[in-house]
């Protein structure tokens, strides 16, 4: 059979196009593995996976207390030299390169050495990934101003009073954490904090709020509202804000918070779907 010059370079074209093809198709259908950064005592950061996106799908990285997951992940992912984008505030700010990784009481973790030109506070965590797309925009989040804090603080005793609280405890409310992020990218920052209040006896009221603008205000718009008393002095489970990240590209950012307990801590994810707010995942981070 005799193939022409024209033919053959037709065929060889095709072939170069059908290659090219797949290895685009491989690349967009690579998993986004997104990772808590979290500063230690010593100079290295540690690092957990909380969230894999792939296919359109939010799940965990891998199953709890699977070994043989974990430790196909830890060699996948957590390869000493493996470099991922480090965002805080929903945009890109440095990098970080893993140095090792171990296995804890219940679970693996990395440890890692970060780059990002002095950008986040070193008493705070941040985000990384895997992805080439995701955090492609300028960082968003700051401390709140006094006004901003203020109308926040209005709305928070609200939701106590709801909740049935006495106001002799509302005098002892605390303020964990409070940050404010633009969310959405509309310009506008949505506000989200941490507050307790403690009584006498050690009982606990943990509120985890994210607020939105609403006039010269902020509504509501994701209230999670715990009241109980630790079985243990100090062993709680407030939720507190890590920060957040527009993973699936639909234009919001999700939150990601951390969650103690007895000798436990692990991740909550929360993601606004048709103008509402809900939790997508609960990770553990590790229990002994």
């Amino acid at each position: 059979m005799y193939l022409s010059k024209q033919n053959v370079a037709l065929a060889m074209a095709t072939i170069a196009v059908v290659f090219a093809l797949s290895i685009q198709v491989t690349a967009q259908t690579k998993p986004t593995v997104v990772f808590v950064v979290s500063p230690t005592d010593e100079q290295d950061s540690s690092v957990d996976a909380v969230l894999m996106y792939d296919r359109g799908r939010f799940k965990a990285p891998y199953a709890d207390e699977n070994e043989q997951q974990q430790k196909k992940f830890a060699e996948e992912f957590f390869a000493s030299g493996k470099q991922y984008r480090l965002t805080f505030g929903g945009g890109e700010v440095g990098s970080i390169v893993l140095k090792s990784h171990n296995v804890g009481c219940n679970n693996i973790h990395a440890r890692a050495s970060i780059n990002d030109s002095g950008r986040i506070p070193k008493q705070l965590s941040a985000l990384a990934h895997s992805s080439a797309k995701v955090g492609a925009k300028p960082s968003s989040r700051r401390a709140p101003t006094a006004e901003e804090r203020s109308a926040v603080m209005q709305l928070v005793q609200q939701i106590y009073r709801s909740r049935r609280t006495p106001a002799s405890l509302l005098r002892s409310l605390t303020t964990t954490n409070l940050t404010a992020s633009d969310l959405d990218g509309d310009g506008k920052w949505e506000m989200i904090g941490s507050f307790v209040i403690k009584s006498k006896t050690g009982a606990r009221r943990d509120l985890f709020l994210i607020a939105e603008p609403n006039n010269a205000g902020f509504k509501s718009a994701f209230v999670e509202y715990h009241s109980y008393k630790p079985e243990i002095e100090d062993f709680h489970s407030a939720i507190d804000f890590v920060d957040q990240l527009d993973v699936d590209g639909d234009g919001v950012g999700e939150v990601f918070t951390t969650q103690r307990g007895y000798d436990a801590y692990g991740y909550n994810i929360y993601r606004k779907t048709r103008g509402r707010w809900h939790e997508l995942l609960r990770i553990v981070g590790d229990a002994c």
